[in-house]
């Protein structure tokens, strides 16, 4: 199925049920996921990255999602942040360090050697990671079910540190529902907007600096924006 067909929108309320604790943000955005999952359909497994930059050329230039403001600069997919199951917040470490045990196995050409464990290709790190734990996770759009069904279908993990097994999910579920909670719910917002777009509602919001949609980590797409309380 090629998801860049014709779109058949409608109101739905996604689903993650989670194995492992994520390593996230709380607001887990998933038309980030949704971004990441539509390039490699369209080109492939990533086989490198490079930090801080956009290396697609002829990427995905949209998502099955309808688009607020469109044509605007500070345009947003109708697909609000994440709602978590339970609030349960931890911390944890990873490590890499060298398993002194194996030194006779490196090879230091015929010379007296000495693994550097404080810097270099060996260095030893613990560093610590912060994570959510629940039993799902969720999320409310409109969007095609099918093709966001099919962009779905294959990831089995959320947030960062995927590897060493954070974020493994157990299924997903994605239905129709009768109401667009996308951006608002009962008077609450359920995304990052633009300021602009509250300030005349005359309602108190917070405020935060974030992407207004993926890729969130671009600075182009962050923003001072009204946030979720």
């Amino acid at each position: 199925m090629a998801y860049r067909d014709k779109y058949d929108m409608e109101p739905l309320h996604v689903r993650a049920y989670l194995r492992t604790p994520v390593i996230a943000d709380r607001w887990l955005p998933l038309d980030g996921a949704l971004l990441y999952q539509a390039h490699r359909d369209l080109l492939g497994p990533q086989t490198v990255t490079i930090p801080g930059e956009y290396t697609t050329v002829n990427g995905v230039s949209t998502l099955p999602l309808v688009i607020e403001h469109p044509g605007r600069r500070n345009w947003y997919y109708r697909c609000s942040w994440a709602r978590w199951s339970h609030d349960v917040e931890g911390s944890d470490h990873w490590n890499k360090r060298f398993d002194s045990q194996f030194a006779h196995l490196v090879d230091f050409e015929n010379r007296r050697g000495k693994v550097i464990i404080e810097q270099g290709q060996y260095k030893a790190y613990h560093m610590p990671v912060f994570y959510r734990a629940a039993l799902w996770v969720e999320w409310w759009c409109v969007g095609d079910k099918a093709k966001i069904k099919y962009l779905l279908s294959t990831v089995t993990h959320l947030g960062k540190k995927s590897v060493q097994g954070w974020g493994r999910v157990i299924r997903w579920e994605i239905e129709p529902c009768a109401d667009d909670w996308s951006v608002w719910r009962d008077g609450q917002l359920m995304r990052g907007v633009p300021t602009e777009d509250v300030c005349d509602l005359h309602i108190p919001f917070n405020l935060a600096h974030y992407g207004i949609r993926p890729s969130y980590w671009k600075q182009s797409n962050q923003m001072p924006l009204a946030v979720p309380s």
